[in-house]
């Protein structure tokens, strides 16, 4: 690229002279207290860091650096477009709202667009994708769930120096529709209903019995059966002129879809380091049962039948809708590793402010290896740990180790992630996970939960039925053989990849 310079530019350029020796020569377009940019060729700007620089020479005296070659209408120049190996700053980030590669303009307005699809969209251990597919398809929890999501960023550098505005979504690629996943004659989605024919009728081994007041009308698709069982394809007596069927539930992955907003002010650096502060909200486009905890209050035992209600929008609507104050702290030392300890607190009042006050406490390192090359590689790690004082997750402890390593090629990018989940009591809750299904674990503290793929289906119906007739074993057995059944492990591990790459504007 280098023959794109004329040989007189090539041997009078301007020139940044290094600590190790090298020197980079080219047009210095910007130079501040924390970086110098040397545009080498009109394709490429090379960001050096300024704690790294011994010498910066210009050709003709130092002038407006930037001045006259920000203003040309040529190819952007950002330092965004050689990432600058700042571990809050790196694309994308899945700990928090993430400062943009610039720090604000103190000028012009200029924005950088990052581009990204990832496999599944998890988030400070938490999967908002992966395993509300799971749910959805009737499969066991995984390390792994391919679940296709685009994730744009866009970061607004204002005419204030230091503040910027920053827009991050999530939109889900693929069975973006609601699909009927549990399978039961019902009168609304999550409803009660026989899962398979036969199921809860009078000499069955699970004989349904309705509430008393029935005011969901779950005896409606029993007596319709019984009906249709009995060579009479009628509508049963308790139904009213309503009419059972197989409905869907609400468990599209179009209820993933959402967008950050986030304001953030980045303070100039000090001998303290560097401080950024802000705050963010995220909102999810549409309402969603995969966030919240049903009712739990069954139209029969617990120890005989699933929750009433389970993933039903007449007992549940909610959308998610989170809000954080969030500070950032580069630390000053052990620069070559970038330390940045980030603390958010929790505002909103989501779930009937049921979730309020809970706050995330992490420390982000990471290096940037090759850095101002066409080919580079930046592995982070970010261990967090999350503070809740709440009625509903009253929860202390390290909530994600989340490794990474992405490889850059140029304003292209491939990233790979494991989330590491040390402490499963911090997902141990049907808070979390909700009643799958309709059941829940009676125990918050042994690392499992309910297994989707043990729930729905006439075969897992049919095991379930016979465990719960079983009358000469206590109570207690039956609802520890039940859960021998339903429960598996909580996944320890979480992997996803992403590719993307970036544009200036």
């Amino acid at each position: 690229m280098f023959f794109l310079f004329g040989f007189g530019e090539l041997f009078s350029a301007d020139f940044v002279r290094l600590k190790n020796g090298q020197v980079v020569r080219g047009k210095i377009i910007l130079e501040d207290d924390e970086k110098v940019l040397v545009a080498e060729n009109d394709d490429y700007v090379r960001f050096v860091d300024k704690d790294n620089v011994a010498q910066v020479s210009y050709e003709k005296g130092k002038q407006n650096a930037g001045a006259s070659t920000l203003d040309k209408k040529t190819a952007p120049q950002k330092v965004s477009d050689i990432p600058q190996g700042h571990v809050e700053t790196g694309p994308p980030n899945m700990y928090g709202p993430s400062a943009g590669s610039s720090n604000g303009n103190g000028g012009d307005t200029s924005i950088e667009v990052i581009h990204e699809v990832v496999t599944d969209f998890i988030w400070r251990g938490l999967s908002f994708s992966g395993e509300i597919a799971n749910r959805r398809d009737n499969e066991s929890y995984r390390a792994m769930t391919f679940v296709p999501s685009y994730q744009p960023t866009v970061t607004f550098n204002t005419p204030l120096k230091g503040f910027q505005v920053q827009f991050w979504g999530n939109f889900q690629l693929t069975e973006r529709n609601d699909r009927d996943n549990d399978g039961r004659f019902q009168m609304y989605p999550g409803g009660a209903g026989p899962g398979y024919a036969g199921q809860g009728s009078a000499g069955s081994i699970s004989p349904f019995s309705a509430p008393s007041p029935d005011s969901l009308n779950s005896a409606c698709p029993y007596d319709t059966q019984a009906n249709f069982m009995a060579g009479n394809p009628t509508t049963g007596s308790t139904c009213g002129g309503d009419v059972p069927g197989f409905k869907k539930e609400q468990n599209g992955m179009k209820r993933s879809d959402g967008l950050f907003y986030a304001f953030y002010y980045n303070f100039e650096k000090t001998s303290w380091g560097t401080f950024t502060a802000g705050i963010w909200f995220y909102n999810t486009f549409q309402k969603s049962t995969a966030y919240t905890s049903p009712a739990l209050g069954g139209f029969n035992s617990a120890a005989a039948q699933g929750v009433s209600g389970a993933n039903n929008p007449s007992t549940q609507i909610t959308r998610l809708a989170w809000q954080e104050y969030f500070f950032f702290w580069k630390l000053p030392f052990l620069q070559w590793v970038n330390p940045t300890i980030s603390f958010y607190t929790q505002f909103s009042q989501e779930n009937a402010g049921l979730m309020a006050g809970k706050n995330y406490l992490s420390l982000t390192m990471g290096h940037e290896f090759f850095e101002g090359n066409f080919f580079r590689i930046l592995p982070q790690v970010n261990i967090g740990y999350a503070m809740s004082n709440n009625i509903v997750d009253n929860r202390y402890g390290i909530q994600d180790i989340t490794s990474t390593v992405t490889f850059f090629f140029g304003k292209f990018f491939f990233k790979a992630a494991d989330v590491y989940r040390p402490n499963l009591y911090m997902y141990d809750t049907d808070n979390y996970y909700g009643a799958t299904g309709g059941y829940v674990n009676t125990s918050s503290k042994d690392g499992k939960i309910v297994d989707p793929a043990k729930v729905n289906g006439p075969a897992n119906q049919l095991v379930l039925d016979f465990i719960n007739s079983s009358s000469s074993i206590s109570d207690q057995l039956r609802q520890s053989v039940r859960e021998s059944y339903l429960l598996q492990k909580i996944p320890s591990h979480l992997v996803w990849f992403s590719v993307g790459f970036s544009q200036n504007f």
